[in-house]
């Protein structure tokens, strides 16, 4: 098998690509069983959601084709799968973490359970939003890996479109629940950027 070929860099997509979808169900199938909201924010995002859902239909078709070969740039081998790679795989990572501490408090809309707790630990100890900061780690290591700008630009549109869209209305929400305990949190976390130095 060449490794430097890009038949290699498209099976090791579509393998991350069906894995990502896996976790993604899994996930989802888990939080099914929370309670009734008490609160919901009505803004949907629609936009960012359309372009996600386009996006992934894309990076399926990426792993079965060559019709996105005109987006493709230059970039070594050795740096697609050290740099795309490495990037992917910590997405995964921060996105079935960020899952696993929510729990079933997790949900796709911006909304709050009748049993809603503040969950401050995984990786909420040191970030707020680990799932918008996964979102971005799959853009840019889609980008780094696929080496194609067309596929992973507009994935990053997406969640670009998908993060100031709901990012103040959902840090809204979470202040009229839990008022000064989410204040106090937020002095002491970051947004995107982890902050360990408190």
């Amino acid at each position: 098998m060449d490794l430097s070929g890009e038949s290699s860099f498209r099976l090791v997509f579509g393998l991350f690509w069906f894995l990502n979808l896996a976790l993604r169900i899994y996930f989802q199938a888990k939080a099914r069983g929370a309670k009734k909201s008490v609160s919901r924010h009505e803004r949907r995002a629609k936009l960012g959601f359309r372009l996600l859902a386009v996006s992934y239909v894309l990076m399926l078709v990426y792993c079965l084709s060559p019709w996105f070969d005109f987006a493709h740039f230059s970039l070594p081998g050795w740096m697609r799968w050290l740099f795309g790679g490495t990037t992917l795989m910590l997405y995964l990572v921060l996105f079935a973490w960020a899952h696993i501490a929510l729990g079933r408090h997790w949900s796709g809309l911006l909304e709050i359970h009748q049993d809603h707790v503040l969950v401050t630990h995984g990786p909420y100890r040191y970030i707020r939003h680990p799932m918008y900061c996964a979102f971005f780690l799959m853009g840019i290591g889609s980008l780094l890996l696929s080496a194609n700008w067309f596929i992973s630009g507009l994935y990053l549109l997406a969640a670009t479109s998908l993060y100031f869209d709901r990012l103040a209305p959902e840090e809204e929400m979470m202040i009229e629940r839990f008022g000064d305990s989410y204040r106090d949190y937020m002095k002491r976390t970051g947004r995107l950027v982890p902050r360990f130095n408190r």
